[in-house]
């Protein structure tokens, strides 16, 4: 028994193979562009739209968050968060393009930079504290912190069973370049009092 398989490949299965394949979203028709994403000499071209996600996966785990030069680090705690377009995505009455897709995020939190606006980690920590905690009110309402409460994240996105997975969140995407490549992003994620 032979354990070839060939296979016979014309341009547009490859363009396909390789669409699927991408980490890139693909614009929608009704994203807010500047410029143009395809021309490599368009450093400035970006352009935004709104997309609802799945959360599909979720970790909270004790890692190490690399310094801006990259020969130090810093002990973190991280939340890593998978999202997914719903497959049966729909924008207006068309499939969403990027149904199916998904976005997985890492968000590194620093306890030592925590109040501490010396420390080298002080911004990065905070933007993904805002993040971690948008993703919650994004999910359960701007209610779900109470005011004076002392909050343990790990609650919400770690364990065997993290409660934000399986539910959805109203994002901002933003399409953009860095260096000349392309790079994806969740600029935020919409409260759920303003769905």
């Amino acid at each position: 028994m032979s354990n070839r398989v060939d296979l016979w490949l014309d341009d547009e299965d490859v363009a396909s193979a390789n669409t699927s394949g991408s980490f890139h979203f693909t614009i929608p028709d009704d994203a807010v562009r500047k410029g143009n994403l395809d021309d490599p000499n368009d450093d400035k071209a970006k352009a935004s739209w709104s997309q609802r996600l799945y959360i599909i996966e979720s970790k909270f785990y004790e890692d190490d968050a690399k310094g801006s030069k990259g020969t130090e680090s810093y002990p973190c705690i991280t939340g890593e968060v998978t999202f997914q377009v719903p497959p049966d995505a729909l924008r207006g009455s068309a499939t969403d393009p990027n149904a199916g897709k998904q976005h997985r995020v890492w968000y590194r939190v620093v306890p030592a930079s925590m109040k501490n606006k010396t420390h080298p980690k002080f911004k990065a920590s905070n933007y993904a504290l805002g993040k971690l905690n948008a993703i919650c009110r994004a999910i359960w309402g701007s209610k779900v912190f109470p005011s004076g409460e002392r909050i343990n994240l790990g609650e919400y996105f770690g364990g065997d069973s993290p409660p934000v997975v399986g539910n959805y969140v109203l994002s901002n995407m933003r399409a953009s370049k860095w260096d000349g490549e392309r790079r994806d992003e969740i600029t935020d994620f919409v409260p759920l009092e303003m769905v």
